[in-house]
């Protein structure tokens, strides 16, 4: 085995333990958003256990418990495949009722946060369309692993034109990543075109991993950058932020799985 497909066979790894521990990280954020919110308000704050029991938590509990029965069951490859259309619907779910509660945000913003939602969906599609199984006798469904893909696509389409018509995006990738204007065409470039490849499954595995590198970097050098979105127009809590920027994260680890399969 050369060093390259090693790479390759790390990278694929990599990308199955990010999707499938995903839950877990949401359950996480999800407590630790909830902490900070107790803190500020103090009908919610907590001093005894008894005020743990309150109705105000029964929704946080009840999606801990899905994050981490979904979580659990792909990560142990019980149930993979119906967790993982289980977090799909959760997933749409949980974002549905967040941004309901969301008034404040941009729409720019809230619209970022509905497509971002919708590509760790696509993640969780390759789970269920049996993309991620450790056991061998079952076949994959096809037009699952085909709208997961798809879907990515159109994240990347969606990135691509946030980029380009929101000024809150663009000034946020001028600020923080180096070389102005002509990064902000290179970036659009590199949504665009991966992204008409990855759709039209043309050499979708190679284009998947060229934009997921794009990806950890915007992410490591934006969405992470808490303290600049927190100051901007937006005024997005550090928690919130957290929660989404770690969503591209799911994104990353779902391009590194549809490298697997090259041809769809």
């Amino acid at each position: 085995m050369t060093t390259l497909e090693r790479t390759f066979r790390l990278l694929d790894a990599l990308g199955l333990f990010i999707v499938t521990r995903f839950p877990f990280i949401e359950l996480f954020l999800l407590l630790m958003s909830t902490g900070e919110r107790a803190e500020k308000a103090p009908g919610l704050k907590i001093t005894s256990f008894k005020d743990t029991l309150k109705q105000e938590y029964i929704l946080v509990y009840l999606n801990a418990a899905i994050f981490f029965v979904c979580g659990t069951g792909m990560t142990l490859d019980f149930k993979r495949r119906k967790c993982g259309f289980a977090a799909l619907l959760h997933a749409i779910v949980y974002t549905a009722v967040t941004l309901y509660q969301t008034e404040r945000y941009s729409e720019f913003l809230i619209v970022r946060m509905a497509f971002r939602t919708a590509a760790v969906c696509a993640g969780y599609l390759f789970v269920a369309g049996g993309l991620t199984d450790g056991k061998k006798g079952h076949a994959t469904v096809t037009q699952a692993l085909q709208l997961a893909r798809q879907i990515l696509a159109f994240y990347l389409f969606c990135n691509a034109y946030m980029v380009w018509a929101s000024d809150e995006d663009r000034l946020a990738h001028i600020k923080n990543i180096p070389g102005g204007q002509i990064m902000i065409i290179i970036v659009i470039a590199l949504y665009v075109i991966p992204g008409l490849c990855i759709y039209g499954g043309f050499e979708a595995g190679y284009f998947a991993r060229i934009v997921a590198w794009q990806l950890v970097i915007i992410t490591a050098l934006v969405d992470f950058n808490t303290r600049y979105w927190f100051r901007s127009s937006s005024h997005v809590e550090f928690w919130h932020q957290i929660q989404h920027a770690s969503r591209n994260l799911s994104v990353i680890g779902s391009l590194l799985l549809l490298a697997r399969i090259r041809h769809w």
